[in-house]
Order: structure tokens, then C-alpha cells, then sequence
């Protein structure tokens, strides 16, 4: 396995009311699921793409987030968690109704390596 592969990536964005998605990786592969309609779908991310996303979550410093975000005024909502090991990098952080600050900006980093595919949290 190249140093840019992940061991560990798996991200959940659950809506309470709406469309829930995740991206897992299996076999060296990412196993994207959505419901609403229920959707399983296998992609395969080059190791350039590999390579540009672990660049913008240095650059992002989603490394240094906490493992908790929660807001504990809502109940309703949604909530979120990101587990990934790749080298020396590791990321356990989980959230409901609340994010880090730079938690749209990653999820969109996350889309360049499933193009063509809706993740995002309601």
C-alpha cells in the first residue's frame, strides 16, 4: 500500500429528516452508500487524487479537530463522524448539530474523490 492509501477512512453524515451517506473504505477501495433512495457505489480515487486530498486536510488542519462537537441544546438534527488513518495521521471526531469551523471545506474535499456523487449534511 502507497503512503498516500488511507488504512482507516470512513465518514458518516446522517440527517435526521434527509438523505444519509457514507464512504468507506474497502479493499482499498471507497464503498460510497447513500439512502433516499438507497445507493451503493464503488470508486476507485487515483493515487494523484489521493495525494491532493491529503494536501488540502494538512492544509486544512483538520488533523488538529477535537473529537467532539455537539450541541446539546438540539436533539433533532443531524449528525457526523470522520475516521481516518493513513501513516502517522489520525482523525476520530464526531459531531451532532455542530461542526468545525472548516467542516463544508472538507466535505468538499471529500467529493473531489467521489465525483459525480451528493454528499453533504442536511
Amino acid at each position: 500500500m502507497h503512503a498516500e492509501m488511507p488504512v482507516v477512512f470512513r465518514i458518516t453524515l446522517n440527517s435526521f429528516y434527509g438523505r444519509s451517506y457514507s464512504l468507506i473504505l474497502r479493499e482499498h477501495k471507497l464503498l460510497y452508500s447513500s439512502t433516499r433512495p438507497v445507493t451503493q457505489i464503488i470508486r476507485d480515487p487515483s493515487e494523484e487524487d489521493w495525494r491532493k486530498f491529503w494536501k488540502k486536510t494538512v492544509n486544512r488542519k483538520i488533523w488538529l479537530w477535537s473529537t467532539q462537537y455537539v450541541d446539546k441544546t438540539s436533539s433533532d438534527g443531524s449528525t457526523w463522524s470522520v475516521n481516518i488513518e493513513a501513516g502517522r495521521l489520525t482523525l476520530k471526531s464526531y459531531g451532532s448539530n455542530n461542526y468545525p469551523e472548516n467542516f463544508q471545506q472538507f466535505i468538499a474535499d471529500v467529493r473531489d474523490l467521489i465525483p459525480g456523487l451528493e454528499f453533504s449534511i442536511c
